[in-house]
């Protein structure tokens, strides 16, 4: 039966982001989610995406403001504001079971996943993949030093707007504000967190943190030899998320 992609955009807060929807290319309505991407946003999941629309599952994969040649400059701010109108663009769409949505983010993709299942109740299910998920790893003393350089050579051509005070100014803010192992407590909803047992970048025992910190119901999938994108071990993390997303949405 195949599927169809293409690609969307949609206005947040005055800009015009972009995105792609991958959908099952029958007649009806299906069970939908919006994927936040990490920093700045190398790992596109798509084919995670191909996959759970095979499996009549859409997928809104968007970029944040000022990212990959959406609207605006980035902000760490924007992440939650670009989330939420992502997930309200998804909303409107035809091919869409409104009670049927869910959110899946991959690194600091953690932080407005973590928001936005606290603070909107139509959100059935999330799934952390490798989350950043405390902030305090990243944001506090030398370690924000040494995130900025990394930062901005890691966003240099990716992201619009960023420069070396905008990352110290609003990691800090972000840390205080929106550090995932705090917003988690508030969501009411069933997530999974799945690590990598070799990710460097969020180690397993970082990841954990947001699991022991979300409520019931939940699940711990810790997949070995798995790097921070799964770069190699794509199909166990596709089939884990699939097989929750299907008993969950």
């Amino acid at each position: 039966m195949g599927i169809i992609v293409e690609n969307v955009s949609f206005e947040s807060e005055g800009f015009r982001l972009l995105g792609r929807v991958y959908r099952p290319n029958t007649p009806g309505r299906f069970p939908a989610v919006t994927l936040c991407h990490g920093y700045p946003g190398d790992t596109k999941n798509m084919d995670l995406a191909e996959e759970l629309a095979l499996n009549d599952i859409a997928v809104l994969i968007f970029y944040y403001r000022g990212a990959w040649g959406s609207e605006g400059n980035y902000s760490f701010r924007g992440l939650d504001p670009s989330t939420r109108d992502a997930v309200e663009h998804l909303l409107t769409q035809p091919f869409v079971d409104p009670l049927r949505v869910g959110l899946i983010g991959h690194s600091l993709g953690a932080v407005p996943l973590a928001k936005r299942l606290s603070d909107d109740p139509r959100l059935k299910t999330g799934v952390f993949m490798s989350p950043a998920a405390d902030l305090r790893a990243f944001a506090e003393g030398e370690a924000l030093e040494t995130v900025v350089s990394i930062f901005l050579s890691m966003g240099e051509g990716k992201l619009r707007g960023l420069n070396a005070d905008l990352i110290r100014s609003e990691l800090p803010w972000l840390l205080e504000n929106l550090n995932p192992v705090e917003t988690i407590r508030g969501a009411r909803t069933p997530v999974m967190v799945v690590a990598g047992s070799n990710d460097t970048v969020t180690p397993p025992e970082l990841c954990r943190s947001l699991y022991e910190a979300a409520g019931e119901p939940k699940k711990w999938v810790l997949i070995d030899g798995a790097d921070h994108s799964f770069t190699e071990h794509r199909i166990p993390l596709i089939k884990t998320v699939l097989e929750w997303l299907k008993e969950h949405l």
